[in-house]
């Protein structure tokens, strides 16, 4: 059975993004080993919303997560897809039931918190490594909208500190 993981950055006020949906404020911290390598080698399948997708795929340089397969949560049809990256139309819970069937290695809930939101509500995230960055933001895209995410306790698993001021939480999820 699949595991689903969560692995995403926020600010100290627990924005993802800033006010006008920009990631630019993360590049000063690019230059620390955060263990993504090894994160992503446990990885098989990403998944992500619309929205993440058409962001990621602006991104110079091609597919980020080019041998892995990709599931695009969307309600319109896309074309021109990378190489094993398909769109799901049939709701959250079936997705949830057919990568919980699927063999192999660990499902990455990419991206937004609203999509990450839905999966600890649907109780199929497992693990979720939060990276806080200490940058205040004072506004942006939240972390984990609030009429989205379900009153939830975390168990703290691991902490991780970074000599630039970041830390990194890994929380299970029960």
């Amino acid at each position: 059975m699949n595991r689903f993981r969560g692995f995403i950055a926020a600010s100290l006020d627990g924005y993802i993004a800033d006010r006008e949906g920009g990631l630019d404020w993360l590049a000063p911290f690019d230059d620390v080993d955060s263990g993504y390598g090894a994160f992503i080698a446990e990885i098989g399948t990403v998944v992500m919303g619309r929205t993440t997708y058409e962001a990621v795929a602006a991104m110079p340089g091609g597919w980020l997560y080019a041998g892995k397969r990709g599931i695009i949560v969307t309600s319109r049809p896309f074309a021109d897809a990378p190489p094993g990256v398909e769109a799901w139309q049939d709701g959250l819970p079936a997705l949830i039931a057919h990568l919980r069937e699927s063999a192999g290695a660990a499902v990455w809930v990419v991206g937004g918190g609203g999509l990450q939101a839905a999966f600890i509500a649907a109780g199929a995230l497992d693990r979720l490594d939060l990276f806080v960055i200490p940058v205040l933001l004072g506004g942006g895209v939240p972390l984990f909208p609030p009429e989205l995410t379900p009153a939830r306790r975390l168990t703290l698993e691991a902490t991780e500190s970074y000599a630039n001021g970041m830390v990194r939480l890994r929380y299970a999820l029960s």
